[in-house]
Order: structure tokens, then sequence, then C-alpha cells
């Protein structure tokens, strides 16, 4: 029994059971939370069950049905006002929104069991609107919010970062300053994977996060982004999952869309060691490769976080609508969504999204990416946010170039003028050279077709090198393996051809040395290619490679690009970038 009596019911559809119902207590049906698999739809409830919904005031949010056309609303999460608040005077949908109402106008606190989060009844002006920005409710540490307005731009200045938006909350340094908004074992968690210290989209990303704001971020590759969206998104999701009692299918709450299986994989495994230890945090994988049956059963038994490329993503929400429930999406994060356009997923982005948009919730969204185009869907895409804050994270020389890429300074670039009947023989000359041999290579070719040639071409010359190709025909399970085997201490590959599926998010440690067999459509592209090549491990002092290197064949084919490319890479210091070669230098002039 719940220690809460019932609010005036403001809609029945019997009069004599209307009085009966207001005078009940709450009972919890416990029954609920088991998955019955003779019925795939979970949310359907059976005529006894239907019967109990009428005749009692529900307890939770999840419990309430959606609004039709001209119903009431619930002033706190969007759904069925089916009663009346009567601390405030507003529709809420439940004894859960109630409780939320009451505290958010600052009356009287109602009693809860321990277990229910604690609402803080002040909210600052940097906090969302959305539900689970009100439930965490983010408050300042005294550490950050003592930080002047010099010491904050001083900050973000050391770390390159740029932010711009209203009432943006303050960065932070290290995550222990954020111990009690995290919580034990998230900063626990946090510290065991060794990022005690902020990077610097980071700094920004995680408290805007929190508060539950609306955010574009462009940062670099290797960058931190991953952990930026993930931390607060976690924390939320506590905070919902403590206000729905822990039920298993109360979600999900958020979801991460990315390009690339490989990418959507390496952030689950990221939210799986943040979420270790946590009570009811599951994620759910939704990416093509993998049989659909396991991935349903998956949504079926319940998931909190659901990560996804678009094509799954879209395929699971058109045919199977009741296992993804998407009216109860409270976070939403595209990573890498400049190359999610630019890929040919534009469309299908725009097809979730607006079925995401079929209901009234205040979602949380939030774009990452490590470059930005001037794509016009793109930019519909952004008109989407709500007081977005923006963040940069760039270096300094990109103030000199207008509107082009920057490629870092981590790598050391090598550009040849190469024609495409002697890009072949000038490569095995490459794989030959000790100078440059450092395993594993990792090739970029334009198509899968050309993945597989070149492969062939390299066994046929240079039979013992272990060659294998990379490319979106692969299987789940094959890819999955090259990968492991790139990563290995020991790697399994000498040579990876690949096409872009490796080019962004993916962290290949142990990969030095980047060929452009084919080069890019696009300079940022370019530079998320070149990115795989950073080194991030310190190596030993006798290394003779202390940073990573890339090697990029061009010719008259990319007429489009050579300005710009010229431009981009003419901002470099001589140690970073080997002579250009004439053909190149001309447009320097």
């Amino acid at each position: 029994m719940d220690s809460f009596t019932t609010t005036k019911r403001k809609h029945s559809q019997n009069d004599n059971n209307e009085q009966d119902s207001s005078n009940k207590r709450l009972q919890l049906d416990t029954d609920n939370d088991e998955f019955s698999p003779e019925n795939d739809n979970v949310d359907t409830l059976n005529d006894d069950e239907e019967e109990y919904e009428q005749d009692t005031v529900k307890q939770f949010s999840s419990d309430q049905r959606l609004a039709l056309p001209d119903e009431p609303i619930c002033v706190v999460c969007g759904k069925y006002g089916e009663y009346i608040n009567d601390d405030t005077n507003h529709d809420i949908c439940s004894l859960q929104c109630k409780a939320i109402n009451t505290d958010l106008n600052q009356h009287r606190l109602v009693k809860k069991k321990v277990k229910k989060p604690v609402i803080i009844t002040h909210i600052r002006d940097y906090v969302a609107a959305n539900v689970h920005a009100k439930l965490t409710n983010y408050q300042e540490p005294p550490s950050i919010a003592s930080m002047t307005t010099q010491q904050v731009n001083q900050m973000l200045k050391a770390h390159d970062v740029q932010v711009t938006g209203s009432n943006i909350p303050k960065p932070f340094s290290t995550y222990d300053q954020l111990a009690p908004i995290l919580g034990d074992t998230i900063l626990h968690n946090i510290e065991s994977m060794g990022w005690s210290m902020a990077t610097g989209v980071q700094r920004q990303a995680v408290t805007i996060g929190l508060a539950g704001r609306d955010l574009m971020a462009i940062a670099p590759t290797h960058s931190g982004k991953t952990a930026a969206f993930c931390i607060p998104m976690l924390v939320h999701c506590v905070s919902l999952s403590m206000m729905d009692d822990y039920k298993r299918r109360a979600g999900p709450y958020a979801m991460i869309m990315a390009p690339t299986r490989e990418l959507c994989c390496q952030i689950e495994n990221v939210i799986k060691k943040l979420a270790m230890g946590l009570r009811n945090m599951r994620t759910g994988l939704l990416i093509g490769g993998e049989p659909l049956p396991n991935q349903l059963y998956r949504l079926k038994k319940g998931v909190q976080i659901v990560i996804g490329t678009p094509g799954r993503v879209l395929d699971v929400v058109t045919h199977h609508p009741k296992l993804l429930r998407v009216w109860k999406i409270q976070m939403l994060v595209l990573d890498e969504v400049d190359a999610m356009f630019s890929l040919g997923f534009g469309t299908q982005v725009k097809q979730i999204l607006g079925k995401l948009q079929d209901n009234t919730t205040v979602r949380q969204t939030s774009y990452f990416s490590a470059t930005i185009s001037d794509d016009k869907m793109l930019k519909k895409l952004y008109d989407r946010l709500i007081l977005p804050i923006e963040i940069k994270v760039e270096q300094k020389q990109q103030e000199k170039i207008t509107r082009l890429p920057e490629a870092s300074d981590q790598v050391r670039q090598t550009i040849l003028w190469v024609d495409n009947k002697s890009k072949a023989k000038r490569l095995f000359s490459i794989l030959r050279d000790p100078k440059y041999f450092v395993i594993p290579i990792l090739v970029f070719v334009a198509s899968r077709l050309g993945a597989e040639f070149l492969t062939r071409a390299i066994k046929k010359r240079n039979s013992h090198l272990r060659v294998v190709a990379m490319h979106g025909d692969k299987t789940q399970e094959e890819r999955a393996m090259i990968i492991t085997g790139i990563n290995q201490t020991e790697p399994l590959w000498d040579v990876i051809v690949s096409t872009d599926v490796l080019a962004r998010g993916i962290d290949l440690p142990s990969v030095r040395l980047v060929i452009n067999y084919d080069m890019t459509t696009t300079l940022d592209d370019y530079v998320h290619r070149i990115g795989r090549a950073i080194l991030q491990k310190p190596l030993p002092e006798n290394s003779r490679q202390q940073r990573g290197w890339a090697i990029t064949f061009i010719n008259e084919e990319h007429q489009h690009l050579l300005k710009s490319f010229a431009t981009m890479l003419s901002s470099k210091s001589i140690a970073m970038v080997t002579p250009l070669p004439a053909q190149l230098k001309r447009y320097l002039q």
C-alpha cells in the first residue's frame, strides 16, 4: 500500500464508480513486471487489468496512456492528464507526476518511500524542463559554483573550447567534483577506466548533459566524445529508473544512434563499463548483421538504453513499435551525425525523428561529431533542438583558415602525387620499405570491390604478409573478429584494406600508419581517416615512431579538393607535413 491518498479524479466513465475509486488506496501490480512469451505486446492489459486501471488512481507515469486529441495533458510528462493535482490544480497523469508537480511548485513535500528519489525544490535556470532533468536537478557543487567568469573563460581557452548559448552550466576539471551527482558507483567506474581528469569536450558537455540541455558538440577524434554523452545519460537513467520503482520494462529511457555497427558496439561497451554495479541498467544493441529475433527478445525483456544504427532502428520502430516504445525515450544522442548524412542515412534519421515527434514528450537531444558540414538536411536537424548550447573544440591554427577542417597535429602527413595506374606499384614499394612498415597498416580505398581486389593483389605480391579486407559486405562476426585482431597486443593482421567503415569513431590504438590509397571526396572525411593513426599510448623512448603517420595518394582526379587541401596543409609546421608535391604547391601561389 502507498502512503499517498488518491488525488481527485478528473474523468470517469461511471459516476457511481467515481466516488468509490477516489477513496481507494493505491496498490502496486507486482505481476506486470514479468514477460509473457505468449503476448508480444508487453503493454497490453487483460480484461481484469483494464478494469483495475479504471477503478484506481495510477501510481506511475509509465502506467498511463498517451493523450488523445482534445484531452487534457499532464503538465509533467505530457501523457493523458486523467486527474487534477489538488495541491496545484494542474492536470497530472499519476501520483508520481503529482509528487513532482507539487515539489516543483514549492508546496509541501509529500512523504515517499525511502527508495524513491528526493526532489529538490529549487531548480536552477540552466536546468531544462524535461522530466529527467527535474528529477536529477543538477546543482553545481561548491567547487564549480564558486568559479568566476574569468576562471571559466581561462579553463575553456586552455582547452581550446568555444561555447555559445544561454544559461550555460559551468565546466568542471575532475570527476571528483561531480561525486554528489554521479554517485559512488558511476564515479568508481569512471576512475577504473582512467578518466579521473576530464578532456576538453567533457569538461563542458558533461555538465550541460546533467542539466538536461540540448547540445551540439564538435570535437576532434579521440577527444572523449563518447564519455561526454554516456556519463550524464546514465545519471538520468538512474533517476528515471528510481522514479519507476526499478521496473524492468519501464524504458527505454534513452537511445543512441551511430552510423556504423562497430561504433555502436564500442559505445555499448563503454556504457556497460560505466554502468557496472548499477541496479536495473541494461542496454539493447540494434545493428545489422546480427539476428533480429535476438535483439527483439532483448527489448521484450526490458532495456533502459538502446544503441543502434539508423537502418536497424528504423526497421524495429516501423515493424515492432510495441517493443521499441519510442514515446518512452527521454534522451536522444546522434553520434557522428555528420557522417550519418554523408553516408546516406539522412532520410532514415529524419523518419526516426518523425516517429519520435508523434508525442508531447519534452526530450533532450544531443548531436556529436568531429566535423560539421553545410548539408541543408543537417541544418534542419539542428533546428529541432530546444535552446541548444553549442561546443566547438578546435585548435588555434584553425582560426587562420576559414571554414576548413583541421587535421590533427598528432599525425605526420605525407602527400604523394601518384597516377591511378601507378598506385599499386607505389603501395608495394611502401610496404617493402622498413622506414614505413610498422604493423598494423590501415589502407583506405573507395569501394568494397576495390578493397577485395587490392587485398588479393597485396597477397599475390607479398605472400608473407597477413592481409585482410574490411567493408560493409562482411558479416558482423567477421567485422568484429577483424577489429579484435587489429587491437591485440600482437596484431593478427599486417595490412588491413578498408572502406570508410573504419574511418570514424572506432578506436584502433595499435595503428600507426594510415595510407589513403584512394583519396576521400571531402576534407572532412580525410581528417577522420588520418585520425585513426593518432597514437593513444605513450611509446618507449627507443621507438622509431613517436607520432602517427598518414600517406595520401592524390592526382588530377581530385581537382575539386586540391586548392582547399593545399591551404589546409600549409597551416601545419614543416615537422608535421613533409614537402608538398609541385602539383599541389602551385595552388598556394
